[in-house]
């Protein structure tokens, strides 16, 4: 069997252009752009941004992000001031804090899906 190289999820956009800003803000690159949906990437890691939104599967849906540094992603989504600067679509729900053997944080993007994100791998 062939090795896996990657496995990458479609994430549902409820407004495409202000999801679209909020993951450039948070560091996301396009990488390519089709019809309906963009990949965003970052350090070879990403997904694929899709204008499409259930409001039931956008609230269920959640990703997590393991960093080497969640004190600098800290810094960086808090000077971001995303709750401002998305008219309070996109929300901070928990600074850094240890929770199940590691420091961890929460954040909601302006589509209401949950990133768990977490230091180590």
């Amino acid at each position: 069997m062939s090795k896996i190289n990657c496995i990458t999820p479609f994430v549902p956009a409820k407004n495409y252009e202000l999801s679209l800003l909020f993951y450039s803000d948070l560091g996301f690159s396009r990488v390519v752009e089709i019809e309906n949906a963009t990949r965003l990437q970052k350090d070879g890691c990403g997904f694929w941004l899709q204008n499409y939104y259930i409001e039931e599967w956008a609230n269920n849906f959640m990703l997590c992000l393991y960093v080497n540094d969640i004190e600098s992603w800290w810094s960086k989504i808090n000077n971001l001031n995303i709750e401002d600067k998305f008219g309070n679509t996109a929300k901070v729900l928990s600074m850094p804090h240890d929770q199940e053997g590691g420091r961890m944080m929460q954040i909601t993007d302006p589509s209401g899906v949950l990133w768990h994100i977490r230091e180590g791998a």
